[in-house]
């Protein structure tokens, strides 16, 4: 009885992630790519982008500091990213 009720517990969770295990890397994707393109505004300059309000985005620098390293890496394997921002904003 105990085999069955795991069996049956085990299907019941296996149906009930199965949308949630297709649709994570699509969402991961999009929240990835709203962080850099947050990030890029804020701290365009330290990739080497002309921000007249890099003064003022400084105080955000303590609440991001964590990110920073993760995000330059991520720049950093994308290659050029103006073009792929361009073309995800149809310019």
């Amino acid at each position: 009885m105990w085999k069955k009720v795991a069996a049956f517990l085990k299907d019941f969770f296996a149906t009930l992630l199965r949308p949630i295990n297709k649709t994570h890397p699509m969402v991961m994707k999009e929240a990835l790519d709203a962080n850099d393109a947050f990030m890029l505004l804020v701290f365009g300059d330290l990739l080497g982008i002309p921000n007249p309000t890099s003064y003022y985005t400084l105080e955000l620098l303590p609440y991001l500091a964590d990110d920073i390293e993760r995000w330059q890496q991520r720049m950093a394997v994308k290659g050029t990213v103006l073009e792929e921002k361009a073309a995800q904003f149809d310019f």
